[in-house]
């Protein structure tokens, strides 16, 4: 029971922990934010399939496959348009 709780809670620190890196890594007022097809078109260029793109914690969020079909969930700086972090398969 008590390794239950430990493992929950350590989970949830973890995922709160998670989405406040985000927000830490894309700190950038709206009004200097490139548009999402900016980034769209720059992904596409490298091979990506892009799923969905959304505005998270600050950041620009993508989910799509990459040019060697690796499934990818990575943050773009709105302002650069350069990763920030996310995860891979």
């Amino acid at each position: 029971m008590k390794t239950t709780v430990l493992t929950a809670t350590a989970l949830a620190a973890l995922t709160l922990a998670g989405s406040a890196l985000a927000g830490d890594r894309c700190q950038v007022p709206k009004d200097q934010w490139q548009p999402q097809s900016a980034l769209e078109q720059q992904l596409s260029a490298k091979g990506w399939d892009i799923k969905r793109v959304k505005q998270e914690e600050g950041c620009y969020e993508v989910y799509a496959l990459d040019a060697d079909g690796h499934r990818r969930e990575v943050y773009f700086n709105p302002r650069t348009l350069a990763p920030v972090g996310g995860e891979d398969d």
